[in-house]
Parts: structure tokens; sequence; C-alpha cells
């Protein structure tokens, strides 16, 4: 007679685990409160993933004879306690599905896990003997996972069911979107390794050229908000979600990984990968290449010689990394470039520590470093190029700098190559756009905006350079919605309100520019009893003088303010005089910024409709042809 199969003591599902033998529930490693009978009956779901569990068996296991009276109360309070701690929607489920009069079905991937792995729990034992980087280790059959674990061999069973979930997606998927991967590690000074393989996940499905992949940017923001994830699906326009867990112990790294498909809410596909943190990249270029097939994307040649090529890395490296990718996001700048400097100094191969270096000191120049900053995102760019032409990150800081030093035509052909490296590179698209438009390409410009947009829809960065292309394009009116939206989700983001306030400048709206400069102000420390004192006297300019006396006490403003070392911010000096029909102060000015190279006249000079009248003038022709603007 055949051994009994005993029921595993803990399955997991997405980021929960459910201990059957102490009742408990966790989420992310972390104990959430479910009453005993709806656990009970979750566990009762969870036993039988896939399958019908029928109102009579659920009765006759749970609720006694005597309690028959209120069964369907109670059963409906009870799935609705399951479904309100799994944040689950019977309109929309993810977990468990209602089959009308009949009773209720598990319907996502459970994972059963063995008592010595913890497999989902915060504190990871590999087996520190076992090669965990063969290439078996992760290959999957149709309705098992081998997992390499503390001295034993975890199975991981995918119900059956799975297969025939995915009989119901008739439809093509040809976008998507990696949600940020939850961290199951009890050290909150981890958190940066779930944002670099995030990161580095969402680079690997941008680079094929058949999906489209929402903007890391977009998946966080929408993300974070209380949204099912249909309602992520629709904040993002993308077909399919990819979520998951990363958890850490020593130089191991587990990495589980699920695919949604967002019009069903079903899962189509679910793996976890143990890894080595030096083959971390290479184990995500796996699951990038898995996550492909599962939805049928196509790849090129050159695609799939890319995410099959072995990536290992150094495992300090590795963390030196995601740690400066993780700060860069965060726009602390300083310590993005030690930590990328260092990871290029341990390891001076890693293309993509380089380009890291070049994207933090570029940011870093824009936001008020010297001309040192500069030259080193130039050399960090060009030392990653010269170990991966292809390196995307490294081509789009080339082609800023390019754009900045006057080179139309070098600027364009970097942005270009960046772009065919990672067609899904949102950043990439809206440089490019604003390049095209600042050269008069609008209507190239403002279809390359357009597709950042659709890639990166709630980043205030992205919206507001969109607000560039349009307002060169002379679209004022779809500028200033665009600025609009952005001061809605952001109102402090850096420079929306200059933006803002040009809007309503170009539209005669002198009062709400007035207004918006106080919110400036104010959103910058100022009280609101100094900010409008501060402004008063343009106020009082406007109410006595009109639009000419705005403009005058503006310029009279803007020469107080400037400081003598200030090497730009004369287009809004030159502007100013335009207004006031004072043409050779205007052209004077601007020739004093082309003397001194300010970077930034190429932003303003082919978009200010005051500087029209000049545009016949051989001095500022001369300029024109200077910038490389047609």
């Amino acid at each position: 007679m055949p051994a009994p199969v005993s029921t595993p003591r803990r399955l997991a599902f997405g980021v929960y685990e459910a201990d059957l033998h102490s009742g408990e529930l966790r989420k992310r490693g972390q104990k959430v409160r479910l009453q005993s009978q709806p656990f009970q009956l979750l566990a009762m779901l969870l036993e039988r993933p896939g399958e019908l569990v029928t109102r009579e068996e659920i009765r006759q296991k749970l609720w006694s004879a005597d309690t028959f009276v209120d069964f369907d109360h109670s059963l409906g309070t009870a799935i609705n306690k399951i479904r309100e701690v799994l944040n689950d929607s019977p309109a929309e489920p993810r977990f468990v599905e209602t089959l009308p009069r009949r009773g209720y079905r598990f319907i996502a991937p459970v994972v059963s896990v063995a008592e010595s792995a913890q497999a989902v729990s915060p504190t990871l034992q590999l087996d520190s003997e076992r090669d965990v980087n063969e290439p078996s280790r992760k290959k999957a059959t149709s309705h098992r996972l081998i997992w390499a674990t503390a001295s034993v061999l975890l199975t991981v069973i995918v119900v059956s069911g799975l297969v025939t979930w995915r009989s119901f997606r008739h439809h093509p998927i040809g976008s998507i979107a990696v949600l940020p991967l939850a961290s199951l590690s009890t050290d909150p000074g981890q958190q940066f390794l779930a944002y670099g393989v995030t990161d580095e996940l969402t680079t690997n499905l941008a680079q094929i050229r058949s999906v489209q992949v929402s903007s890391h940017t977009s998946s966080t923001a929408c993300s974070s908000t209380q949204k099912t994830a249909s309602q992520v699906a629709r904040c993002l326009g993308v077909d399919a979600l990819v979520e998951g867990s990363v958890v850490r112990s020593g130089d191991r790294v587990r990495l589980t990984v699920q695919l949604i498909d967002a019009a069903s809410d079903r899962h189509l596909w679910a793996q976890t990968y143990d890894s080595q943190l030096t083959d971390i990249i290479t184990t995500q270029r796996e699951v990038t290449r898995a996550i492909a097939a599962s939805i049928s994307a196509i790849l090129t040649p050159q695609e799939q010689a890319r995410l099959s090529q072995p990536h290992p890395m150094n495992p300090e490296v590795s963390e030196l990394y995601f740690k400066g990718s993780y700060y860069l996001s965060k726009l602390d700048l300083d310590r993005a470039k030690e930590t990328f400097s260092e990871a290029t100094r341990l390891d001076p191969k890693s293309a993509d520590s380089w380009a890291g270096l070049a994207d933090a000191c570029h940011h870093s120049a824009a936001n008020g470093g010297g001309s040192a900053d500069l030259v080193q995102a130039r050399d960090a760019a060009n030392k990653a190029l010269e170990i991966d032409p292809s390196q995307a990150q490294a081509l789009m800081v080339l082609g800023i700098l390019s754009f900045s030093d006057w080179k139309p035509t070098e600027s364009e052909a970097f942005f270009r190559r960046s772009i065919e490296a990672r067609p899904s590179y949102a950043m990439a698209h809206m440089l490019f756009a604003v390049t095209l438009a600042h050269y008069g390409r609008y209507e190239e410009g403002i279809q390359q905006a357009k597709l950042a947009s659709a890639l990166d829809p709630v980043s205030v960065l992205t919206n507001s350079m969109a607000w560039h292309v349009y307002f060169c394009a002379r679209q004022y009116d779809e500028a200033l919605r665009i600025i609009l939206g952005v001061t809605e989700v952001d109102p402090t983001f850096g420079p929306t309100h200059s933006r803002l306030r040009i809007s309503w400048e170009q539209k005669g709206e002198y009062e709400k520019a007035i207004d918006t400069d106080v919110r400036r102000r104010i959103d910058g420390g100022e009280s609101p009893e100094k900010a409008n004192r501060d402004v008063a006297d343009l106020r009082a300019a406007l109410a006595s003088g009109g639009a000419r006396g705005y403009w005058q006490r503006k310029l009279e403003i803007l020469l107080r303010d400037r400081k003598p070392d200030d090497r730009g911010g004369f287009s809004p000096i030159a502007r100013c005089y335009m207004r006031l029909g004072k043409r050779e102060e205007a052209l004077q000015t601007l020739e004093k910024a082309y003397q001194l190279r300010d970077s930034r006249l190429i932003l303003w000079l082919p978009a200010y409709e005051e500087f029209d009248p000049l545009r016949s003038d051989p001095r500022f022709q001369k300029m024109l042809h200077g910038l490389g603007i047609p």
C-alpha cells in the first residue's frame, strides 16, 4: 500500500506564504492577520489549486450541521475576508475565482515550500556546496521547477491548470511592464538590490524590438498606488505585467518572477531562479528569454545572442552597480558618482558601470556641477562604448552632450544608436524629440515625444520635456495642457514652474504667470507673505503699465539678479528686450551668449517666437548657423 502523500506545511503564491500547520499567512515575510475560519477555507483552496472546491465540500469540512442555516452568509463573509487580505477582487480575481452556485477555485500558481528550504522566507538558506550556476539548475518542465537549495532538492509544483489558463489568452501581448520586485530581506539596506534587479530586467526587456516596455519610472509610480493588476496595466497602457520578489543571503540571490495577463488577471507563467550574485545579470537575461517565450515575442538573432551571452560580474561590483543605479534614481548624484567610480575601479571592463557613471556625471553637470563633470561624463561614456558599442545609456549621454555642444548631426546619430540598442528607452526617445524640435523638425519630434510618453506615461520628467517639443512647434495650447498635467502630479518638480510661467506669458495671461512665480517661491521654502511681497512690484507694473510694464519690470529684475560669473540666462533677457522693441540690445545679449557658448542658447534661440523678427538679420543667422540650426 503506498504511503499517503502529506500536504506540504507551507504553500507560497505571489508574495504570500501560508503555513497550513500554524495557521499563519505572511506577505513578503510579514505576518498578515486572517481569522481562523477564513484561513481554513484558504487552505482548502490552496491544497487544490486550479480545481473547483464545491460549496458542499466547504460546508462539510468547515461548518457543522447546526450552522447550516447561516452557511451562505458565513461563507460569503469568509471569502470576503480572504479577498480583503489578498487585495483581490471578485470582478477581476487574481487568486480566488467564484464559480456561481458551484463553489470557488484558486487560480494563481501555488508553490510547495520544503520546510528546510524556506523558499520565500527572508532568511534564505542555500547549499554552499552545490553549484547553483549549472545550466540545469533553472530548467523548467511543464509542471515543475527544480531548485538548488539548502541540502535538499526543492520541488516547485506549478499547477496543471497553468497550461489550461494559457488557452484563455486569445489576444497577443505586445506591451509589458515590470513592477517593482518586492525585497524579502529583513535588512532595509538591501532595498537597492530589488530596485537594481527590477531596473536591469526592465532594461533587458526594453532591448527587444517586438515588445513595448513601460519605463521603470512609470511602472513604479503606478504600482505604488492601491490599484489592482488590471488597473495598473490600464494606467501604463500595457497588455501584461511582470511581478515578483528578490531575497539575498550572502552572495546568493533568489529571484521569483511571474507574468500576469492584464486582460484576464490570470498568471501565464511563474519561475524561481537561484543564482550567485556574480551571475545575477546572466540570470536576468535568462528570465528575459523566458518571458519573451511566454508572450511569443520574436527575437532577432542579435537579441538572442545578447540575451544568451554570459555576463559574470564580481559580487562586489554587482552590488556597487545596483547601488549606483539606486542612488541615480534618487538623484543622490554624489553617492551615485562615488559608487559607480568604485565599480569601474574594481572592474574596468564593466560597460554598465561606466555608463552609469557617465549618466550620473551628466546629471551632476546639469544640476549646477562644473565643467569637470562634463569631461568625466564624456570620458566614461566613451569607455563604456569601447567595451560595448551598443551600450544604450552611454550612447544617450553622448547624444545629450553633442546636442549641448551644438553638433546636431552627431547628436542625432548617438540618439538613433541608443534607440536601436534599446527600442523602449523612453528617455532616449524624449531627448531625441527635444533635439529634433529645436532643429525645426517638429513633426518628427512630436512623433518621438508621443512614443516616449507612451513608454513613460506618468513620469513628470518625461512629460515636462515634452513641453519643449510642443512649445518649439508653436503648439502652445498643447504645451500648456502638458505642463498643467505635470503640476497636478508633482507641483514641486524643478523646472515645472518656469515652463508654466512661460506658457502663460506666451498666451498673454500675465496674472497667471505671476501667480505661478509665487507658487515657485512658496514651494522653494518662502512664506506666502514673502513670496507675494517679492512679486508685488511686478504685479504693480502690470496693473499700471499693462504688458509693456510687465516686461520692463521683468527685465529690470533679471538684470538685477544676474550674477557676474553666470554664463547662462541670456535668452530670457533678450526675450524681454524684444518684447520692448529693443532689437539691438537683444542681438547684443544673444551674441554675448554665443561667445560664451551658453549651452542653453540652443534651447531658446529657435523656440521663442519673440526672436522671429531677427531671423533675417545676418548676425542672427550667423548664430543659427553656428548652432547647426537650419
